[in-house]
C-alpha cells in the first residue's frame, strides 16, 4: 500500500492557545506548528524554562533540533562541544548526538524546530495540557518512578536517555 503525502502549500500561523500549550517536565511548551500541519516534515515548539534548569542528557535518533534563543542565555552540551548561546543565537543538535542544555540565571525562552516532526507528538503524549496563560509548572525533583515513566514513554519516539538508562540497569 502506498501513501501519498499532501504537499505543504498554504501558510501556517502558529499562535499560543489553550489547545496547544503543555506543562512538560519543568517547561511550559507551546506547539506552534505540529507535524500534522506539515505532513511530518517539521514541528516548531516554543519553550519557556526556569533559571538554571536542564533536561537529562538525551538522544533524538530521528530528529535534528534547531534551537533559536529568544530570551536569556543557555549553555548547550552537544556531543563533546560546549556552546554558550544568548538571545538571537541559533544552535543545531544533529540527530543521533547526545545533548542537553542549562538555562542561565534569568531563565530562558527559545523555539525548537525539529526535523522531521516527532518531538511535538512526544510532548503531547507526556505533557499536561494547560491554558496558554498558565504559569510555569512547579519545580519539583523528578522521582525514579517518573524517570522510568519518561524513559518508557520516550522510546516509541526514538528518544533515549543513555546515562540514566545505564545507571538504572545497574540497580
Amino acid at each position: 500500500m502506498t501513501t501519498t503525502k499532501k504537499e505543504l502549500t498554504q501558510p501556517i500561523l502558529g499562535t499560543p492557545n489553550d489547545t496547544n500549550t503543555y506543562h512538560f517536565m519543568d517547561e511550559k511548551v507551546t506547539i506552534l506548528v505540529s507535524g500534522e500541519d506539515t505532513n511530518g516534515e517539521f514541528a516548531v515548539l516554543n519553550i519557556k524554562k526556569l533559571a538554571n534548569q536542564s533536561p537529562p542528557p538525551h538522544i533524538h535518533s530521528k530528529e535534528k533540533e534547531v534551537f533559536d534563543v529568544k530570551r536569556g542565555t543557555i549553555t548547550f552540551f552537544v556531543g563533546n562541544d560546549v556552546i554558550k548561546a544568548k538571545e538571537g543565537d541559533v544552535v543545531v543538535a544533529p540527530a543521533g548526538v547526545k545533548h542537553t542544555f542549562v538555562t542561565g540565571p534569568e531563565g530562558a525562552e527559545f523555539n525548537v524546530t525539529a526535523y522531521p516532526a516527532g518531538f511535538d507528538s512526544f510532548v503531547k503524549a507526556v505533557g499536561i495540557p494547560v491554558e496558554a496563560d498558565a504559569p510555569m509548572p512547579k519545580l519539583e525533583p523528578i522521582t525514579e518512578e517518573q524517570m522510568i515513566g519518561l524513559i518508557t514513554a520516550a522510546k516509541p519516539f526514538g528518544i533515549s536517555f543513555p546515562d540514566i538508562e545505564k545507571e538504572m540497569s545497574k540497580k
